[in-house]
């Protein structure tokens, strides 16, 4: 069993706590809150079994954090992620929201609208697809040129009952391109007001 720590947490969202895991800090440990029911904590582990015959070689770049399994902790189950991690520094890369909000940015909005590009056209080449697709999730990887490579953290996968984007390029574009629309990143503009309006509604978690 792992021992988590006050002193091993880092971040938060609605369903899970985060934690470095105590013997690998490249790691981390997600583990649900106490009234999050257990059949959503495992709908994004469903879909990682689902895609995990899917040939990551193919892949232009590592674009979702690798899941690794699950864990007995003395706060309960705990899933076991790959940890993102910028290599200048190799500190934890920080989330695309965090940028859109930083003022002067050190990654220009260019890089990230590119980034943001790539990231749609490997969902899509690979038929990989996120159903909670928010700034929050994405992590802005810092690579050793200056360079960037955005890597989704949290919400894969979907529940489409007839999952034609699975099967169908024509399908994964549309549902891409949707899935884009909805969380208001096909423009940085809009993105940047949504994240105005949840700031000044008092939400929770931006």
């Amino acid at each position: 069993m792992l021992e988590i720590k006050d002193e091993d947490y880092i971040s938060e969202g609605v369903a899970r706590k985060v934690y470095y895991h105590p013997s690998d800090r490249n790691l981390c440990v997600k583990i649900g809150k106490p009234n999050i029911e257990v059949d959503h904590l495992y709908k994004e582990i469903k879909y990682f079994k689902k895609i995990r015959k899917k040939d990551t070689s193919k892949f232009e770049y590592p674009f979702i954090a690798r899941f690794l399994g699950e864990v007995n902790t003395n706060l309960g189950t705990g899933f076991i992620y790959e940890l993102v991690k910028d290599e200048p520094s190799g500190n934890i890369s920080i989330t695309l929201r965090d940028y859109l909000e930083m003022e002067d940015s050190p990654v220009s909005d260019e890089q990230i609208e590119y980034g943001l590009l790539r990231l749609k056209q490997e969902m899509i080449k690979h038929k990989i697809f996120v159903g909670d697709l928010r700034a929050r999730n994405i992590c802005v990887k810092i690579l050793k040129d200056k360079s960037i490579e955005l890597v989704v953290i949290d919400g894969i996968g979907h529940r489409d009952f007839f999952p034609f984007a699975d099967w169908f390029h024509h399908f994964a574009v549309k549902k891409v391109e949707r899935r884009f629309f909805k969380a208001k990143l096909n423009s940085l503009e809009v993105q940047r007001n949504y994240l105005k309006a949840l700031r000044a509604s008092g939400a929770e978690f931006v």
